[in-house]
């Protein structure tokens, strides 16, 4: 799917119901998802942020045994990957999808991070509830024919159970094959009915992060960089000062010979970059016969310098105030010393520790209804502290 990273603004509260397609959009023109996704991907800072808040958010696993649990037969997901999905979605958009599906016993038998771009609430009914969830992979073009719909999450056996009766099969275990199942939407963002993005204040110095680096590069690819102008006399003057063609056509393969010349006596890595500027002089000093000048790129290193350390320092922020010590570190021989890293990843920890509570509820809740259930499941943080000190809530 073809996203434009155009800017406009994106009301989330405005979140309107489609009945062309039967779903609530999510955001002004229903692809705020795919925008923030691409927002981020352009953006080395928001990228790299998103990629260091998920390792927070997920830990260390869940203990060696556990880790190797499998929650998607499928598959073979394991809980640690399944566990490494939720974090990289919740880092990103603040909120994930799952799909669950049962066994005969109508119980939970496997769990899947769906790409959150993908789905999309369904219609509220009268008890405002949402009781089916739209699925698409290009919902820029979606039309009724290319949704699938799947129910809303609700382990009730009894649910389940009319569910999969509701299903086409001439016994329950091809009703149940024919069952898609059911999806929950963990929403980070209570506040909203669907969850706002990470960099959602920053979006635009995710945009300008990005723009920035593209035009460096244009300046570079299309500039003058490392260009040479040579100005000499004219090296062939116009067809009429020369007795003939012959003559006339010798003075220009003279010419070309004379830039290829310079051009080879720059290196490979330079052809091209040379421009010839033939000018009428007054005298014949050396100097005016010809001279070779640098043509400056117009680049200069802190054009963009306090631009770039403002944006870099808000997405910082966006992601709850990631230390920047921890995605651009000094060299610990002449600034920060190991002790200081340290504690930047004990403040880190602690500043993600409310969305990292709630994903171990998630995943503790998900767990204990499973078909092979388990009870005592404990999160191992990524950062140990060296001392009681440092101690922080999980």
């Amino acid at each position: 799917m073809s996203v434009r990273t155009t800017l406009i603004d994106i009301y989330k509260k405005l979140t309107t119901y489609d009945k062309k397609v039967g779903i609530i959009n999510n955001g002004v023109d229903n692809l705020y998802p795919e925008r923030v996704d691409r927002f981020i991907n352009n953006s080395v800072t928001a990228k790299t942020c998103a990629r260091i808040m998920a390792t927070y958010l997920a830990g260390n696993g869940w203990g060696e045994d556990n880790d190797k649990l499998i929650v998607n037969s499928k598959d073979k997901t394991t809980l640690q990957k399944f566990t490494s999905q939720i974090a990289n979605s919740s880092s990103k958009q603040r909120g994930v999808w799952i799909q669950v599906t049962y066994n005969l016993n109508y119980k939970p038998d496997s769990y899947t991070v769906l790409p959150y771009n993908n789905c999309r609430l369904g219609k509220k009914d009268d008890d405002k509830y949402n009781g089916k969830i739209g699925v698409s992979d290009d919902w820029e073009n979606a039309k009724e024919n290319n949704i699938i719909f799947v129910d809303v999450f609700n382990n009730n056996k009894a649910v389940v159970k009319s569910q999969v009766d509701a299903q086409k099969g001439k016994d329950d275990v091809e009703k149940l094959s024919n069952y898609k199942g059911q999806i929950l939407y963990f929403n980070l963002d209570e506040e909203y009915l669907y969850a706002l993005s990470q960099v959602d204040p920053v979006l635009k110095d995710c945009d300008s992060e990005a723009q920035a680096s593209t035009y460096k590069n244009r300046s570079l690819r299309k500039g003058y960089m490392g260009q040479k102008a040579i100005i000499t006399k004219p090296l062939a003057d116009a067809l009429e000062d020369y007795n003939n063609q012959e003559e006339y056509h010798l003075a220009l393969s003279e010419r070309d010979n004379f830039i290829k010349t310079f051009e080879d006596s720059m290196g490979a890595d330079n052809q091209g970059g040379i421009n010839l500027f033939e000018m009428q002089h007054e005298n014949d000093s050396l100097d005016d016969l010809i001279k070779v000048i640098d043509i400056d790129s117009g680049i200069k290193d802190d054009t963009f310098k306090h631009t770039e350390e403002s944006i870099f320092n808000n997405i910082l922020m966006s992601f709850y105030s990631l230390p920047s010590g921890l995605i651009r570190p000094v060299n610990t021989l002449f600034g920060q010393s190991g002790d200081a890293i340290h504690q930047m990843k004990i403040v880190y920890q602690d500043n993600t520790s409310i969305p990292r509570k709630e994903i171990i509820q998630l995943i503790q809740f998900l767990m204990s209804i499973f078909t092979n259930p388990v009870t005592e499941l404990e999160l191992e943080l990524l950062v140990k502290p060296k001392t009681t000190e440092d101690a922080v809530i999980n």
